[in-house]
């Protein structure tokens, strides 16, 4: 039975994805308080939760983490948590100690594993129908150049299995480097054989993602966006992408979370050929996706349907769903994304490149700049102030993040 959940915790406030879900649930007169392990960040400085608490990162310490979360919910009467980012496998491990209530919209622990082991979600997309770009197969690190020399790739991807967007990702352009590359990346993170890194070959495209929130298997909306650039040249994070229809996308990725009866949020990234129209499965991530400001200025409200599921049951959220006006076409930024990438291109002497990027390409709606509410830009600005200053990359890797 469906049951009223009038207090959410939206977790890992600092970041993009977090702010656009409480901004979606607070338009809707949901009462919203976000924790995170930093002081500074977007929902942190934000004007739209009701209030702000801090935790123990789960790199850090899984345990506290868990023991933080349980306090902030009892203290402040929680009822319902809504995890955005990595921290969502952690809370789906530790259910059994919260009510069913409260993790209502947390997926399958066993299913989240699948998807965030890269080795596994390739397997589950490949005996499924759907197409993936060929894997070189391996035993031994000492012999990985024979085998990419006789499967004759020119250029190769290697993946660590746990990675997160572009982090653990790697380019390798001859059989020797590539060899290279996976020895080193075995012994940076002490990876036994079955955590060995994965080669792909590298397959050209667009980068496109189909995104969805399914009920206990059942499919409540999905939404596609291809995406127009991206904060590295290889891949990772889009600053810059628009709402599209593709029908396969939607299907091929039906094909997989259907099949093990997902639930809760995700995201399935493929590569698109723009001239063929091929496609190619890269990745599943389940949980909230970095471009989710599309999502729901393209009029699918995800945060409010899980909400919605939670509190009303699946059928008032597919009937809110279905009454709302979609936009196909809607473009958005990351503004602070396109920031960094313009100064990265002003650094290389590609003026002409950062003038495009800031003024040549018009957008429809910001991921991250809300003129009603700049206190979250400025807190972004604050969260990769700090982060730059303390570790010198405007995006670090935390401890067990990849490997």
């Amino acid at each position: 039975m469906a049951v009223s959940h009038n207090k959410v915790l939206v977790t890992y406030g600092w970041v993009r994805s977090s702010y656009v879900a409480v901004r979606n649930l607070v338009e809707h007169g949901v009462d919203v308080i976000v924790a995170d392990s930093n002081r500074v960040g977007m929902c942190q400085w934000s004007k739209y939760p009701t209030k702000c608490f801090r935790y123990t990162s789960h790199y850090e310490d899984e345990r506290q983490f868990i023991d933080d979360i349980k306090r902030i919910c009892a203290e402040q009467k929680v009822g319902l948590i809504l995890g955005s980012h990595n921290e969502t496998e952690i809370l789906a491990k530790y259910r059994d100690e919260f009510s069913e209530e409260l993790c209502a919209l947390l997926p399958n622990v066993e299913q989240c594993a699948v998807f965030n082991n890269k080795a596994r979600s390739y397997e589950l997309a490949r005996d499924h129908g759907v197409p993936v770009p060929e894997r070189i197969d391996y035993q031994d690190p000492a012999k990985v150049a024979e085998a990419v020399q006789q499967h004759g790739a020119s250029r190769v991807v290697v993946k660590l299995l746990l990675g997160n967007s572009a982090k653990g990702i790697f380019y390798a352009d001859t059989p020797a480097e590539t060899q290279t590359l996976v020895g080193d990346l075995i012994q940076e993170f002490e990876l036994s054989a079955d955590r060995f890194p994965q080669i792909e070959d590298c397959v050209d495209g667009d980068g496109c993602g189909c995104s969805s929130f399914y009920w206990h298997g059942q499919p409540i909306a999905s939404f596609c966006h291809r995406r127009l650039r991206e904060k590295t040249q290889t891949g990772g994070t889009s600053t810059y992408r628009e709402s599209i229809e593709n029908e396969e996308l939607v299907a091929y990725s039906n094909k997989l979370l259907s099949e093990i009866g997902w639930h809760g949020f995700a995201m399935v990234e493929y590569k698109m050929h723009p001239e063929t129209g091929q496609i190619w499965f890269i990745e599943v991530n389940p949980r909230l996706w970095g471009s989710l400001h599309l999502s729901v200025a393209s009029g699918f409200e995800f945060p409010y349907l899980a909400w919605l599921c939670a509190s009303e049951g699946p059928e008032a959220a597919i009937q809110y769903h279905t009454s709302r006006t979609k936009h196909i076409g809607h473009r958005a930024r990351w503004l602070l994304g396109d920031l960094i990438i313009a100064i990265g291109q002003l650094a290389r002497g590609q003026v002409g490149k950062a003038w495009t990027t800031l003024f040549k390409q018009p957008a429809d709606s910001f991921d991250d700049w809300n003129r009603s509410d700049p206190g979250a830009f400025a807190g972004e600005l604050a969260f990769y102030g700090s982060s730059f200053i303390r570790n010198r990359s405007s995006n670090p890797v935390e401890k067990g993040m990849i490997g």
